[in-house]
């Protein structure tokens, strides 16, 4: 089975705030990372889809396009696609320290972990359309 890709370059042009920052063939890529990320997230919530897998509903489908821009869009902001970075504690040099301390990388909640990589627009997108399980949502 291929993997679904819930957004186009189209839509990525119709909903970002600005413009892709590169070629097509890298937004494409970022599409298809992004709604793996989408797919992951949802996976334990309940909705109808296709012969394809894809959802029925409109709203969810929406959902499903806006929060996999919305990814693309953080990681373009963030530089981060593959969500290296948000996971890595800090970077010490002597007595310079750059990024966050490990404790507080391990205190922070599931969903400031996620909101750090894939950013809080998406977070928000799939929470509001109910699609977060509720450790992620509430957390």
């Amino acid at each position: 089975m291929a993997q679904r890709v819930y957004a186009t370059s189209a839509d990525y042009g119709n909903l970002a705030e600005e413009p892709f920052d590169g070629d097509p063939i890298k937004l494409g890529k970022r599409l298809r990372s992004a709604s793996i990320e989408v797919e992951g997230l949802t996976s334990l919530s309940r909705f109808n889809v296709d012969s394809d897998g894809y959802p029925t509903d409109a709203d969810v489908s929406d959902a499903f396009t806006e929060a996999t821009v919305a990814i693309v869009e953080h990681w373009e902001i963030t530089d981060d696609p593959t969500g290296a970075e948000a996971q890595q504690g800090a970077v010490k040099i002597g007595s310079v320290s750059l990024g966050t301390t490990s404790s507080n990388q391990t205190a922070a909640s599931p969903r400031d972990k996620l909101t750090t990589r894939i950013g809080e627009k998406a977070v928000a997108i799939l929470s509001n359309a109910g699609l977060l399980t509720a450790i992620i949502s509430h957390t």
